[in-house]
């Protein structure tokens, strides 16, 4: 059995306590009680991580440049004006501060490069393993690795349908990508730990995720492989939602989108006589242009699912946008090196909403999910934007005029959607992920579309609207349940479904009708299987829900409908409630 030697420096270093570690503070280790604790009164804990054998992990390598990750957080005063508040913490940001586990010295080792050539262990070595809490992890050995990748693609792929499984694989088991992009691993492996078998390995879970993101935020202008950056960005993104990190998912969008553009990328379908920048990187075969057009689309569907519940701007603007819309999954994946880009016919992209849905029609056979969840985020970066309008008040002319218009656009979109896209009973099994996405979305603009209106008898039918898209999303959570709960379980939809039982709870109240109230506790059982995987987001949903319940008064629910189901978003007083239970279970302090 051989012994893990760390760095010298990362051996002497001292552990700090829980309490240190919570506020992101510099503990100097003493022992039973760090001076910080003695100064603040409080009890002083070290974790003790028990020593476990595993197939070796490469080891850190000594970095002298290595930088501590940086903290993307936005100021304490910083006020989110329009944002749902679900997603904030008033006058705060939207950060759990135990989102990362922040290295609690300068002194740290760097992230493995390939290229130092100073690793001394083969990948397949054993040796005893006793993770260290303060310090980001390496990649797992290759086997382990390989364990990750098969589960990212078997659990999660749906939320992320930009990768070319085969070309991705074979460069997994050549260790290409460990070689030149080990960035995308990390962030995939952070995706994937919590589904694995091994303790250990769920166990450096955030770990990984700061690796990533220290790693990413090291990248400059032109990250090479572009690629690969990107769709790391994609899973840092979706990972930081779940964990409260959800500033940070926010900058990576921006970031990800302004080094796409600086490479050319968002012209990729444009008239390449109009480039007047280089583009060193640009893909070579038709199968890597095709795995650059998807990854940037979904780039673009996290951008706007971002925007909507918080009214923070988008960062990609459609008219710099001009890369067509993807092909059918199944003839993306059965492409190779050898396909021939005559071979490949996408669909332009116009920001022409009636071109893009009479073109609906040639992506029912087969039937391409991802071209109708791309057309349904141009409409819902239309909607947010709309809404969250800093120009137009919501009892102007203005803007009930394209209230109007993104109506009509809805209605054309959802009827040109053939049954293939809105069934998840007659889906296939690699269908049904992405049918849920798509469908409960439609639902969530729905919602947002008739949220308001000025005129009292107007404001009836547009509430009742409403209502019956939110019992659209209640059918799709019940059809789903029906195959497995763990459909429901992404980050894409966790928003979308809580502002469903919002409008539940609403009609509850002032229609009487008890059935909805079992309507209502069958999302409360969701955000309870949300909690079980995803803690911080299952947690919040599950706690807002109940406070809505347990505040609904005649008089509260006659107010909140008067001004619309996002009055009922705009009670920040449910924010203490929150607070109080999550201290219950140790975690109030990561509402700062």
């Amino acid at each position: 059995m051989q012994a893990l030697t760390f760095p010298a420096s990362v051996s002497k270093r001292k552990q700090a306590c829980k309490r240190c570690r919570q506020r992101k503070k510099r503990c100097d280790g003493e022992k039973p009680s760090c001076s910080l604790c003695c100064k603040w009164g409080t009890k002083c804990e070290y974790n003790v991580p028990a020593a476990s054998t595993l197939d070796a992990y490469i080891p850190l390598l000594q970095n002298p440049g290595a930088i501590q990750p940086m903290q993307a957080s936005f100021p304490p005063d910083f006020e989110q004006h329009g944002a749902l508040d679900f997603m904030q913490y008033p006058g705060m940001n939207f950060d759990f501060s135990g989102a990362s586990l922040d290295p609690t010295s300068s002194e740290q080792p760097g992230y493995p490069t390939p290229l130092s050539g100073s690793c001394s262990l083969p990948n397949d070595s054993l040796f005893e393993f006793t993770p260290d809490i303060t310090a980001p992890a390496g990649l797992p050995p290759h086997t382990i690795l390989l364990e990750l990748v098969d589960l990212f693609f078997e659990r999660f792929y749906h939320n992320f349908p930009c990768f070319h499984k085969a070309t991705f694989l074979e460069q997994v088991r050549n260790k290409q990508i460990q070689t030149q992009a080990p960035l995308v691993l990390y962030a995939i492996c952070t995706i994937s730990a919590r589904h694995h078998h091994d303790p250990i390995v769920r166990g450096q879970q955030d770990s990984w995720y700061e690796q990533a993101k220290s790693i990413y935020e090291r990248t400059k202008r032109d990250p090479e492989p572009a690629l690969r950056a990107i769709q790391a960005v994609l899973c840092l993104v979706f990972y930081a939602w779940t964990v409260g990190d959800f500033s940070a998912g926010w900058l990576y969008l921006g970031k990800a989108w302004r080094q796409a553009v600086a490479l050319g990328f968002n012209r990729m379908d444009g008239n390449r006589e109009t480039f007047y920048i280089r583009v060193p990187q640009w893909p070579k075969t038709a199968v890597e242009k095709e795995e650059y057009r998807r990854t940037l689309w979904v780039l673009f569907i996290m951008d706007r699912a971002y925007s909507w519940p918080t009214g923070w701007p988008t960062a990609i603007e459609e008219r710099q946008f001009k890369i067509d819309i993807p092909i059918e999954e199944t003839l993306f994946q059965d492409m190779n090196s050898e396909t021939a880009s005559s071979a490949v016919e996408n669909t332009p992209f116009t920001r022409s909403i009636d071109t893009l849905v009479s073109c609906s029609s040639s992506a029912s056979h087969p039937v391409n999910l991802f071209h109708y969840l791309a057309v349904a985020h141009v409409i819902l970066g239309r909607l947010a934007e709309h809404i969250h309008s800093l120009h137009d008040s919501p009892g102007s002319p203005e803007y009930a005029r394209d209230a109007k218009e993104l109506d009509a656009d809805l209605v054309k979109f959802r009827l040109s959607l053939p049954r293939s896209a809105t069934s998840i009973i007659e889906a296939s099994d690699g269908n049904r992920g992405l049918i849920i996405w798509l469908n409960i979305t439609l639902n969530m603009m729905a919602i947002l579309l008739h949220h308001r209106c000025d005129d009292e008898k107007e404001t009836q039918e547009q509430f009742a609207r409403a209502v019956i898209a939110a019992k659209n999303t209640l059918q799709i959570v019940k059809d789903a349940s029906r195959i497995s709960p763990d459909l429901l379980l992404s980050a894409h939809v966790g928003a979308s479904i809580y502002i469903a039982a919002c409008i539940l709870v609403i009609q509850w109240r002032t229609s009487g009708d008890e059935s909805l109230k079992a309507d209502i506790d069958l999302f409360g059982f969701v955000f309870d299987r949300f909690n079980e995987v995803y803690f911080f987001l299952g947690l919040k949903l599950k706690l807002a829900l109940e406070y809505n319940l347990k505040n609904s008064s005649e008089e509260h629910i006659r107010i909140l409908r008067e001004t619309g189901f996002r009055g009922l978003l705009g009670d920040c007083s449910k924010w203490n409630f929150i607070k109080a239970e999550m201290d219950k279970v140790g975690v109030g302090h990561k509402l700062t």
